[in-house]
């Protein structure tokens, strides 16, 4: 039996799951789909709701959270509802590029003697604009080559597509960080070793690119969880490659400060604009890290 688990929050949930109930019917096991929705807008609410209940599943259930908890909680949640020895995570915003992707992962799972399945990521080739930035970021930080994901199992393991034992998943829970956006995934994969994952070619499409502006405020409240994860001295902090940049120049933090108070508006024009570059987007984050530096610290 596998427990499909998916975290919702302002997405149309039909085109997945149409995907998912549609290979199940080819294949000859107990599921269950279950989906949790994070207080969405009132419009993605309803039209969600209506969906499920037209499906009128046994298998497929969609929750109501009561108040915005975030992705940690939210798929904790999830967790305590599942009830298969197998968790299959998937965001939202997917789409299983293969239509034997389940087939793929009910396999692996009936033979490895893992605890952890790491599937991957991939993006389409167009340029969409207004949403560049996400998506140029997204080529070179997310879609990963196989035998770098092989190597690196834990740091390049994505919470959008993966699979876990349910014993695992319950004794270790999604960490629940300052800002509900940003390193949850990497700070919850980091308990695990990698001799505990199987890494398989299972891609799904990430196709919930956000807009410009709604990425770089995402980003944000990440670079806020950046700097919470490295004032408590949290071993995910040594692994960011924004923190370990960001200490190096640390002693200037008073001078980017300014900097970023005099010139980050500018930053951000390139950052919405219709080619955005990511060293800007880079030097964009660490000069408001140090501004965040500052101000905890003023």
């Amino acid at each position: 039996m596998i427990s499909v688990l998916i975290p919702v929050y302002n997405y149309n949930v039909q085109p997945l799951v149409e995907n998912l109930m549609r290979q199940f019917e080819n294949i000859n096991c107990k599921w269950e789909l279950f989906l949790s929705d994070d207080v969405s807008n009132t419009y993605f609410k309803n039209l969600n709701t209506d969906y499920i209940e037209s499906l009128n599943h046994q298998n497929v259930k969609l929750f109501q959270q009561n108040i915005n908890v975030g992705n940690a909680a939210n798929r904790n949640f999830l967790i305590e509802k599942a009830t298969s020895d197998w968790l299959l995570f998937l965001d939202v915003d997917v789409l299983a590029v293969e239509d034997n992707f389940l087939s793929v992962y009910i396999s692996e799972m009936k033979s490895t003697n893992k605890g952890l399945i790491s599937g991957n990521i991939i993006y389409d080739h167009k340029k969409p604009l207004p949403h560049l930035l996400r998506w140029k970021y997204g080529k070179q930080k997310e879609e990963i080559g196989f035998e770098k994901r092989k190597a690196y199992p834990i740091l390049n393991l994505r919470g959008a597509n993966f699979a876990i034992k349910r014993r695992l998943a319950k004794d270790n829970n999604f960490p629940l960080l300052k800002e509900t956006y940003g390193f949850v995934d990497t700070r919850f994969f980091l308990q695990f070793k990698k001799e505990q994952v199987l890494v398989i070619e299972n891609p799904v499409y990430h196709l919930g690119i956000e807009n410009n502006d709604v990425f770089v405020n995402k980003t944000k409240k990440a670079i806020a969880n950046a700097l919470f994860l490295m004032n408590t001295n949290d071993k995910l902090a040594r692994k960011l490659t924004l923190v370990s940049s960001y200490k190096k120049v640390r002693s200037l933090r008073f001078v980017m400060n300014k900097i970023y108070h005099s010139f980050g508006e500018r930053l951000k024009m390139n950052l919405l604009s219709k080619n955005p570059s990511l060293i800007i987007f880079q030097l964009f984050k660490i000069l408001y890290l140090s501004s965040l530096d500052v101000s905890k610290n003023s």
